[in-house]
């Protein structure tokens, strides 16, 4: 993603609601340019990691869900609500067990 916006885990934290939904659906535009360049999800993941920054945030049970909705590209509200409700969860966890 070196011509995407690839924030730290660190800038991610402070994304509102709307910055974070910003970001998955750039993530989700990026991967699907590449699958449609041909390039499989292994392929991409060889060379990259787009959700490392998010991986450390997004609690257990929502992180496959928000993994199958990029790669599905899936945007619908009901999707997003979880992962938003995840990503705010997470959030304080991070915060709570970095003593941030």
């Amino acid at each position: 993603m070196e011509d995407h916006f690839k924030p730290s885990t660190g800038e991610i934290l402070k994304f509102n609601d709307q910055e974070f939904k910003d970001y998955i659906f750039n993530i989700q535009n990026y991967l699907q340019q590449q699958l449609e360049g041909g390039l499989s999800i292994d392929e991409i993941l060889d060379t990259e990691d787009p959700f490392e920054a998010l991986e450390p945030l997004l609690p257990e049970e929502v992180y496959p869900i928000m993994v199958l909705a990029m790669i599905n590209n899936i945007k619908t509200d009901t999707v997003m609500e979880a992962l938003t409700e995840g990503f705010q969860k997470g959030v304080i966890n991070y915060m709570k067990a970095n003593n941030e």
